[in-house]
């Protein structure tokens, strides 16, 4: 290791609190501890908050199980598994697809339309949270730029651009 890396890998570690990944993950974190806690207080003593992702994706109607994991950008392998721990804890139930025997619609109980309320619930919970921290016109400023970001990235996935999938990271130097 040289002196110039030495230098340069200090001057990173000393601005590590900045990095935009790590703001990311440690805001979702604190987001995620405060969902935990609304819903544990709520009686959802089974419930992992990454689960919400497929329930807030099913059609009032009912959706399969490869609609949902598109809407919610990820594999069907992973969405199976998800629909399967929420199939069992009573939130969803599936039936064949009447236009593809291969296909499962999901559906929500009435457990799982509970669950979404009180997602909604949370999410102002979290919000309220949020602004007393940045206040309400940072919290709104905040979102609008996540929604940017968000709506770059989609945007990406629709041209074909990025794939849906997490890019793996075979791209770092050696």
């Amino acid at each position: 290791m040289t002196e110039d890396d030495v230098i340069k890998l200090k001057e990173f570690k000393a601005s590590k609190n900045r990095l935009m990944g790590r703001l990311l993950n440690r805001s979702y974190r604190y987001m995620s501890t405060l969902a935990v806690k609304f819903l544990t207080d709520k009686g959802y003593t089974n419930f992992r908050v990454g689960q919400i992702v497929a329930l807030v994706n099913i059609d009032v109607e009912g959706t399969s199980v490869n609609k949902i994991a598109q809407k919610a950008g990820m594999t069907k392998q992973g969405m199976s598994k998800l629909v399967k721990e929420l199939a069992d804890e009573g939130y969803v139930y599936t039936e064949k697809d009447p236009s593809d025997a291969r296909a499962l619609i999901v559906k929500l109980t009435d457990l799982g339309v509970r669950c979404i309320l009180d997602w909604k619930a949370c999410t102002e919970y979290i919000d309220q949270n949020f602004e007393e921290v940045i206040g309400a016109e940072q919290l709104n400023t905040l979102k609008d730029i996540l929604r940017n970001l968000v709506d770059k990235y989609e945007e990406m996935i629709e041209t074909g651009e990025v794939p849906c999938e997490p890019i793996p990271l075979a791209f770092i130097k050696k």
